[in-house]
């Protein structure tokens, strides 16, 4: 289907005097990039809502990438080196529609139980 690379994305909008609107977008783009990528992302988002914007992130690199001793056990001093298979293990998380699922879930129930707290303390 021509729509199954689409990720949710959410546009936070400044509405003034604290008060902030979410709009969820659609996107093609690929959620694994290299660091210098992910640097020049950030200083665009940076550039477009200010150094004070807050924002969430989940980073993970090579160092995430534990590779398993002769006992089946983690061996977390080892991990993979080769750029062309963390290229593919990270797209791979990429295309996981269910991270970005269960992240989006729990950012709209955080989202309306802020709200309702701020409007209760309004009154």
């Amino acid at each position: 289907m021509p729509c199954d690379n689409l990720r949710s994305v959410l546009v936070p909008v400044d509405m003034g005097s604290g008060s902030c609107i979410v709009y969820k977008l659609r996107q093609t783009q690929a959620m694994n990039y290299t660091l210098q990528q992910l640097k020049d992302r950030v200083n665009t988002l940076i550039e477009q809502q200010g150094e004070t914007a807050y924002c969430a992130a989940w980073i993970y690199t090579k160092e995430d990438c534990h590779l398993k001793d002769e006992n089946g056990e983690f061996d977390y001093d080892n991990v993979v080196e080769d750029a062309e298979v963390l290229e593919r293990i990270f797209d791979d998380v990429g295309n996981i529609d269910y991270i970005y699922q269960v992240i989006q879930e729990c950012v709209d129930e955080v989202t309306e139980e802020q709200l309702m707290q701020q409007q209760q303390e309004l009154v």
